[in-house]
């Protein structure tokens, strides 16, 4: 029995002894990736442990200073733009006179032959001495128009220039002064999926704030304004505008006016559109100190350069109107452009599509000369044309 217990124990003796062996043979240096040759353990020194620290802090302030590419982008801080942009954003009021219809017989000799209508649409501020932009067709054959603030002061309120072409107008309070307004943003920066806020008074609901993306810019054609909108250039958003929102401002996460709301698609969900302050800028001298909008003219009908003339052309760049008609004795006539020819840039602003030509013609000044740069066929030529007026 003795002995046995003595092989035990010295078996037991034997594998711890092979154990302990491996254990601290795990913690040697290798011989292949040493820098120290032979060296069983060796402690790293003061220089390298402040070498790796040093490394490690850049490495963190590196992650502190770049974002991670996954990180969610933050949203805008609306509560703040729209604390700072709301009180220059106005209620307007109207009452419009309107004819009574009877049926045919009916004698209405004892009944009132006019009956007011009431209705209510929004602007907004653009200076601090009460100008007020809005939609064209909320002041529309109104006889009194009033405007109320969101501080509740109200005044009166008169039309000293409408556009019915683009559906602007511009109104002018009594006695304001000192009045909050809004900053005019620059609309060609819109890109689509940029946030924009649209703040007005939807169906009375008054001071309404929503938000979306910019759907899409340039739209065209639309079935919209009765056939009165010849220049259309709107910015579509799903931000909700409704009956009351129209004469709104469109905003951009800076706080600019980028769009006046004009438009929804009552078929649709989510299809508003606004003109493009851009577009309203170029007109808003006129209608200040015209009352009015008087228009170039070039005389004559484009359209957009179809693929297949682009091909045969070896066109490279875009952009570019196609001359389809030109009116006989007008001032395109005059100046030698031809059916056929594209006109490719006019006063040095290149032409984007047969819209951007037909806006900028209407703008550039009645009796200005102006260089036009035409393509027909293979030639690159330059005329010089005199602008004339728009018939009425």
């Amino acid at each position: 029995m003795f002995w046995m217990r003595m092989r035990n124990k010295r078996a037991f003796l034997l594998i711890s002894a092979f154990f302990l062996a491996s254990t601290f043979s795990g913690c040697k240096s290798n011989p292949a990736t040493d820098s120290t040759p032979n060296a069983e353990t060796e402690a790293p020194s003061e220089t390298t442990l402040s070498e790796q620290h040093a490394r490690e802090q850049q490495t963190r302030e590196q992650q502190e200073a770049a974002p991670a590419a996954n990180a969610p982008a933050s949203f805008p801080d609306f509560a703040d733009i729209v604390e700072r942009t709301h009180p220059a954003v106005v209620n307007v009021y109207t009452r419009t006179k309107v004819a009574m219809r009877f049926p045919p017989g009916f004698h209405p000799d004892l009944v009132p032959r006019e009956r007011v209508q009431q209705s209510l649409g929004s602007g907004f501020l653009i200076d601090p001495n009460g100008l007020v932009l809005t939609n064209e067709h909320v002041v529309r054959n109104a006889t009194e128009i009033a405007v109320r603030l969101l501080d509740e002061r109200w005044f009166h309120a008169e039309v000293i220039g409408t556009d019915p072409k683009t559906d602007v107008a511009l109104l002018q309070l009594s006695d304001a002064r000192d009045l909050p307004f809004l900053q005019l943003g620059d609309s060609d920066k819109l890109r689509v999926g940029n946030w924009v806020i649209a703040i007005g008074n939807p169906l009375g609901l008054t001071s309404t704030v929503t938000v979306g993306i910019t759907s899409a810019v340039g739209r065209k054609s639309l079935p919209i304004g009765g056939g009165e909108l010849l220049y259309q250039d709107f910015i579509q958003t799903d931000a909700s505008i409704n009956p009351g929102n129209s004469g709104g401002p469109l905003l951009n996460t800076q706080g600019e006016v980028v769009g006046i709301n004009t438009a929804v698609i009552a078929s649709g969900q989510g299809l508003g559109f606004s003109i493009p302050i851009n577009m309203v800028r170029d007109i808003l001298p006129s209608l200040q100190n015209e009352g009015r909008v008087r228009r170039s003219w070039l005389g004559l009908y484009v359209g957009d350069v179809p693929n297949a003339l682009r091909r045969e052309l070896n066109l490279t760049t875009p952009g570019g109107a196609l001359v389809t008609r030109v009116v006989s004795g007008g001032p395109a006539a005059q100046a030698g452009i031809r059916p056929g020819d594209i006109i490719q840039k006019i006063d040095n602003q290149p032409i984007a599509n047969s819209a951007r030509l037909t806006w900028l013609a209407a703008n550039l000044g009645i009796g200005r000369s102006v260089p036009v740069e035409i393509q027909r066929g293979n030639e690159r030529l330059q005329l010089m044309l005199t602008l004339g007026a728009l018939p009425e």
